[in-house]
């Protein structure tokens, strides 16, 4: 009895919480989903957790083609990966039902689950290529342009940022953070050439794609050795793979606060080509 109490306490708890997905569907049994996403490494993967008020066994529809049974046995937790990476990849949405049976035999079919591919793009086809050396040149070659106020005066810089190791998240279109490295040079500055490590927090919001503070350990090689502070807002996404940014950094040498400098940028975010884990 106690257990059986637990569970329903369980189940009341997660329909109140917003964060988890409380599905109308076609039967008698109530469909709690928990996590469905699908994480940038390849081979792609469908990650899905759901729960049901009753016991049931459960499968997955995809595509209203591919069929993968979750579990047999009758469960009110179920928890399941797939392996997507040979259903062809249509669009950026892959469409899916779940399908569970309960004791007495009878069927409750989910509305369709609508979830998100990574924004990663498979360079197969030849018009493709224009595509990844674009997603090469954003990451490696074209800096971010922005202004810098230091030395007393707004001075113009070009910042090139490098995503290094990237922290999946269940957030399936950016990662829980990242480390990254970075290169700055300021026109007409006596100190104009920076390089930095940085760490940023990503998190997803409304209207906008995400906020993502950062710090960053800061050195000239030649006197300056710091700390940045930074606050970066994504914009909106540029064909399916970038977004586009703007970032604030404050940066500060605590032993000579004569030479604090800030800086505004603006740029192009994609982790396409960093390690994730």
């Amino acid at each position: 009895m106690k257990n059986l109490s637990l569970k329903y306490f369980v189940m009341v708890s997660l329909i109140f919480f917003s964060t988890f997905n409380l599905y109308s569907q076609s039967g008698n049994t109530q469909i709690i989903i928990i996590d469905s996403f699908i994480p940038p490494e390849q081979p792609l993967t469908l990650n899905l957790s759901f729960f049901t008020n009753d016991p049931t066994s459960s499968k997955i529809l995809i595509s209203n083609e591919f069929e993968y049974t979750t579990t047999k046995e009758l469960t009110s937790q179920h928890n399941i990966k797939i392996d997507i990476s040979s259903i062809a990849v249509d669009e950026m949405v892959l469409h899916a039902f779940i399908i569970v049976t309960d004791s007495m035999n009878r069927i409750t079919k989910s509305e369709e689950l609508l979830i998100d591919y990574p924004k990663t793009i498979k360079v197969e086809k030849e018009s493709n290529f224009l595509l990844f050396g674009l997603m090469f040149a954003s990451v490696f070659i074209i800096p971010t342009p922005g202004y810098a106020y230091t030395e007393g005066e707004s001075r113009f810089n070009l910042t090139k940022e490098i995503p290094l190791i990237s922290f999946t998240s269940e957030n399936i279109n950016f990662p829980k953070s990242y480390f990254a490295l970075e290169l700055t040079h300021i026109y007409k500055a006596d100190r104009s050439n920076f390089m930095r490590i940085g760490y940023r927090y990503m998190k997803e919001i409304p209207i906008l794609k995400y906020y993502s503070p950062g710090v960053d350990l800061v050195t000239n090689f030649d006197g300056f050795n710091g700390i940045g502070a930074s606050i970066s807002l994504g914009l909106f996404d540029v064909l399916d793979t970038f977004t586009l940014y703007t970032r604030y950094r404050y940066n500060f040498q605590p032993s000579q606060s004569d030479r604090n400098f800030s800086e505004i940028n603006v740029g192009l975010y994609t982790n396409f080509f960093s390690v994730h884990f």
